[in-house]
């Protein structure tokens, strides 16, 4: 279920400046959908998700994830 919705959110297409962007899209709306479905509602409670999460996140979607989205 998740690879399938991995799949949905890179057809997003991305409105950002190419300056800047250091994320797909893809992974920051994931990212805030896994959080808001541990109810983690704020930016600041998103990005503590993110970083508390980030070694399984890295492990389950197979990518290096140094530094997440954030705040």
């Amino acid at each position: 279920m998740l690879k399938t919705l991995i799949e949905k959110l890179k057809k997003v297409k991305d409105y950002r400046k190419a300056q800047g962007t250091r994320h797909p899209i893809w992974l920051v709306l994931l990212i805030v959908i896994l959080g808001l479905m541990s109810k983690k509602l704020g930016y600041r409670e998103l990005e503590n998700f993110a970083k508390i999460n980030q070694q399984e996140l890295s492990q389950v979607l197979k990518i290096k994830l140094e530094k997440l989205p954030s705040y």
